[in-house]
């Protein structure tokens, strides 16, 4: 498959990039590769963990229309990516809200502005950790939760651009931003439950910790929680469905707590673990 124009006609110039499959870029299908510009057939959906990481030449990417999931790393460390430019809606085929995943701009240092697309409700925890130059942020109505890190270190960011505050926003969202205290003083108390494997990349759930859903089950993704009682200086929630720790838990602000540990042997693999971390702030 070649790269391709806006209205899906082979570009006369430029480099050739063949995809295994029609509807998805692979884990770590381009990793490291020389691509300088992308121009992505709208065939795309799902663009998988690490596809594009570390393709250092790449300065321009002009997504999918049809994308509704950018994985864990796609393009981290793509250090010459000037710009991106995604389709005016992320949503899956289902429905479902679109998916930015963890840390899938990373690092890319020269990258100025990013619009996120209506339908994204999350966008991942390091999202756009380190993009230096940074310097214009727009969300969307849609968007419902910023995990830890999103816009961490992005220094030079000059403008953020919310229709609506967010419910969920990471005490660390903005850490190190010019927006760090407008952000902190908008945003609400949050649970955050961590599950972390040696297998897998790490699962996030976030909480509003807020007295008026004390007796009321949120979820988020496929765990489901509910609250006992918010304090000032600790919170009381039970983890009402999920594959572990469930029961009771109390966790003081500012202290992440530790709900759950297990080590096994899994032959080949070795030693595994699993641990689930919460924290409130």
């Amino acid at each position: 498959m070649k790269i391709f124009n806006k209205f899906g006609e082979k570009k006369p110039f430029g480099e050739k990039v063949k995809y295994r499959n029609r509807d998805r870029v692979e884990r770590a299908e381009f990793r490291g590769s020389e691509l300088t510009e992308l121009e992505m057939p709208d065939s795309i959906i799902v663009i998988g963990e690490s596809a594009f990481r570390e393709c250092r030449n790449l300065k321009t990417a002009h997504l999918s229309n049809s994308i509704c999931e950018i994985g864990a790393y796609a393009f981290r460390d793509c250090d010459a990516l000037e710009n991106i430019l995604m389709p005016g809606e992320m949503r899956c085929p289902d429905g479902a809200p679109g998916v930015i995943g963890i840390g899938c701009f990373e690092g890319c240092g020269l990258l100025r502005e990013i619009t996120i697309p209506e339908g994204v409700a999350v966008i991942g925890a390091n999202a756009f950790h380190n993009c230096a130059a940074l310097e214009s942020v727009t969300l969307p109505r849609s968007l419902r939760a910023i995990r830890s890190g999103a816009f961490s270190g992005c220094a030079r960011l000059k403008t953020l651009r919310y229709p609506v505050v967010p419910e969920l926003i990471a005490a660390d969202a903005f850490l190190h931003t010019p927006f760090e205290q407008e952000v902190a003083e908008k945003r609400q108390p949050v649970l955050t439950v961590m599950h972390k494997t040696s297998f897998s990349l790490p699962q996030i759930f976030q909480f509003a910790a807020t007295t008026r859903l004390i007796g009321t089950e949120q979820t988020d993704g496929n765990m489901s929680i509910m609250l006992d009682a918010v304090e000032e200086n600790r919170i009381c929630f039970r983890i009402t469905g999920y594959k572990h720790a469930g029961g009771r838990h109390v966790v003081p602000k500012n202290e992440p707590t530790l709900l759950f540990h297990e080590e096994y042997e899994t032959g080949r693999a070795g030693m595994q673990k699993e641990d689930i971390y919460a924290s409130y702030r």
